[in-house]
């Protein structure tokens, strides 16, 4: 119609302004535009994102979760990257997985929600929710579709039905705990706020407060088998135990301060680093495979040491990538890292992931 009413026009055809105005709400209304050029797609993996949980359940899978809601997976080693759609925009803290179609995510707002088909859909699962504070923060997975989370105001809820439906292991406290781990021979420990360390021996019926001697937060525990295990946290906290987590030692780290640390083999101009504040440990995992520990901080924070935890050694990953990771997976051929970016660390060479 526009184009009849131009042609008139060109021809001196007066045309009445309201017959001009009809043509114009008739294209507004009626004639859609068609699309051109090519669709802007939004990359998986933006330099702003913020990830806080990884898991790597079978070689070539990863599964990422971040805040606003985001789930990425890569199904080939983190060389492409896809965003699946969580259905909600609270932040994702964590995600665990029994196998490449099998995973749980947990978050803020007490969210937990469950997949059964890798990813392609995720549902809400039926979590309880107290009436103060709820926010999830770690969880993991074992055999038979048992599961466990922890999180703030002292929450710790388990599944038994692949993270269909939860409930309370214990009555919820006044301090967040932020991880939870079970040693090789099936005892559970979790580690938080205030140096807290729980302990349970018969799977999460009771509960034991363990003495700590440490104020800061630990945010992270890990075990070698059912007597060794290794807790670490805020301000480079450092802690062991050899009797299964009845009592737990401070030990030292040399990596408090930059200067004392070491740097990573090939990285250049590690001595002009300059760092005057004390680390954060936010993640430590024992690889049985290369019977090493390997963590993950603050600013770009690497650590690893022997089984006994007596010889540590840290770095950066890169002179200039500062990033802070919360998570790690370890695989045969590196450690890859999730935080402010995701990346794999072979030992001597940082590679950031992007979105291809």
């Amino acid at each position: 119609m526009v184009a009849a009413l131009n042609k008139l026009t060109r021809l001196g055809v007066g045309v009445s302004p309201w017959l001009v105005i009809a043509g114009l709400l008739y294209v507004g209304l009626f004639v859609k535009p068609e699309p051109v050029g090519s669709t802007v797609i939004p990359t998986a993996i933006e330099a702003r994102d913020r990830f806080y949980g990884l898991v790597n359940p079978e070689p070539q899978v990863l599964w990422a979760v971040a805040a606003d809601g985001k789930i990425v997976r890569s199904d080939d080693a983190g060389q492409s990257w896809q965003v699946q759609d969580s259905g909600t925009n609270v932040h994702l803290q964590d995600i665990a997985a029994w196998d490449s179609q099998k995973a749980i995510i947990v978050g803020n707002t007490g969210v937990a929600m469950y997949t059964e088909n890798g990813g392609q859909s995720w549902w809400q699962a039926d979590a309880p929710r107290n009436d103060v504070v709820n926010k999830l923060l770690d969880v993991k997975v074992f055999a038979n579709g048992e599961a466990w989370a922890v999180g703030s105001f002292g929450t710790i809820i388990v599944s038994h039905d692949y993270g269909k439906s939860w409930k309370y292991a214990l009555e919820p406290d006044d301090y967040i705990l932020n991880e939870i781990t079970e040693r090789k021979d099936g005892a559970l420990v979790a580690v938080g706020e205030f140096g807290t360390i729980l302990l349970s021996e018969d799977r999460g019926q009771s509960w034991k407060n363990i003495p700590s001697t440490v104020e800061s937060s630990l945010m992270t525990v890990d075990f070698v088998d059912a007597q060794t295990g290794i807790a670490a946290g805020l301000d480079g906290i450092l802690l062991k135990t050899s009797d299964g987590g009845h009592s737990w030692q401070r030990i030292g780290n040399q990596f408090a301060n930059l200067p004392e640390a070491k740097a990573a083999p090939g990285v250049p101009n590690a001595s002009s680093w300059q760092d005057v504040t004390t680390e954060h440990i936010f993640t430590l995992r024992w690889h049985p495979l290369q019977e090493r520990w390997y963590g993950a901080g603050s600013k770009g924070l690497w650590l690893k040491a022997d089984a006994d935890g007596s010889n540590w050694r840290a770095g950066r990953l890169a002179p200039k990538d500062l990033s802070w990771h919360t998570s790690i997976a370890l695989t045969d051929n590196g450690v890859i890292y999730t935080g402010r970016n995701i990346g794999r660390w072979d030992g001597t060479r940082w590679q950031v992931y992007q979105s291809r």
